[in-house]
């Protein structure tokens, strides 16, 4: 979503002399905008602090929260975040594809049906033409759900435990994960697939994060995510191997990890939407590489008259394609797996 934070990062570097509002439907995450923008304030935490300081710490009643709800103001140059109209010079619209907004829901467990209707009445409020607002839509690209597995697959003695065939949600039978699966050793996920691979590095014949991709790239492909549980304190501090879907942990994943990971990678993974041009560049390269085993930037550079850079992402794009290049950093060269 990085798009669209600069894009609300954009607007609100133009309009630090009103105060904005930035609106949105239940189920969207404000807290993390927040920590993304590293600015504004929450409305429900404006109001919890207000409530206190005029009646202490008692309980809630109705009529007390619509008093202090009359006292919430919107400061110039610190946004505050909200799914209710409060007074303000300029409002930021978040819309969310209906689509999407079911996962947001989901994840967030809050009423799909609720969270649509309101989002379908703020719009409505805001086209009124009492307001001044903009329009910024959050999870714009094509999620490819038809390219997620459904099953956790296990290898090895696992010390911790997931609940099997759980459905996330019941009405229209929306999602079915995950399904646990478990194996005794990695021969045994020869012509398995599913979301996610969890794996002790003891049984991988290799140590060096490299020769681990080099040598496993194929097998891992079934999978859309493969955590590798280690006590190798360099492999955790680097996390992950770029270029590929192997991540490194030293700890157990329970339920709510998995079904964090599954929705997040839902959201983050977009469908692969290449033009025909793109693709042509892409096929002529990968047919440059067949047969190669590793190859520096420079030499792309020069066989296709294009910059460094320009190296770098078609390299990442063949990769989203094909799914065989990795790079080595240590040698400063890409490498081929066939």
């Amino acid at each position: 979503m990085n798009k669209e934070y600069k894009e609300i990062k954009k607007i609100l570097m133009k309009n630090t002399d009103k105060s904005v509002l930035i609106l949105g439907t239940i189920g969207m995450d404000f807290k993390i905008l927040k920590y993304q923008l590293k600015m504004g304030e929450l409305y429900y935490k404006v109001l919890d602090d207000l409530f206190v300081s005029k009646y202490g710490y008692v309980k809630m009643n109705q009529n007390d929260v619509k008093t202090v709800e009359n006292l919430i103001e919107v400061k110039k140059g610190d946004p505050l975040f909200s799914n209710k109209f409060v007074p303000c010079e300029l409002i930021i619209f978040i819309y969310v594809n209906p689509k999407i907004l079911r996962i947001l829901c989901e994840r967030e467990n809050v009423s799909y049906d609720q969270a649509l209707k309101l989002q379908n009445e703020l719009l409505e409020k805001l086209h009124s033409g009492e307001y001044s607002f903009v329009k910024v839509e959050f999870y714009k690209k094509s999620i490819g759900l038809e390219h997620v597995g459904r099953n956790v697959y296990i290898c090895g003695d696992y010390n911790g435990f997931l609940t099997d065939k759980r459905d996330i949600v019941e009405d229209n039978n929306f999602f079915h994960f995950p399904y646990i699966k478990k194996v005794k050793n990695i021969d045994a996920l020869q012509r398995k697939q599913g979301f996610l691979l969890i794996i002790y590095d003891k049984f991988l014949e290799v140590k060096d994060c490299i020769d681990i991709d080099k040598k496993y790239r194929k097998l891992f492909n079934h999978f859309n995510l493969v955590y590798i549980i280690t006590d190798d304190e360099e492999k955790i501090r680097q996390s992950h191997i770029k270029y590929t879907n192997i991540y490194f942990i030293n700890e157990i994943l329970d339920d709510y990890d998995i079904t964090e990971l599954y929705y997040d990678y839902i959201l983050d993974t977009e469908k692969i939407n290449f033009t025909s041009s793109k693709i042509k560049i892409l096929s002529s390269i990968n047919k440059f590489l067949k047969g190669k085993k590793a190859i520096k930037s420079s030499v792309l550079a020069n066989k296709f008259n294009v910059s460094i850079r320009q190296v770098e992402r078609y390299m990442i794009d063949c990769n989203k394609i094909y799914r065989n290049i990795g790079y080595d950093f240590s040698k400063n060269e890409w490498y081929i797996i066939h």
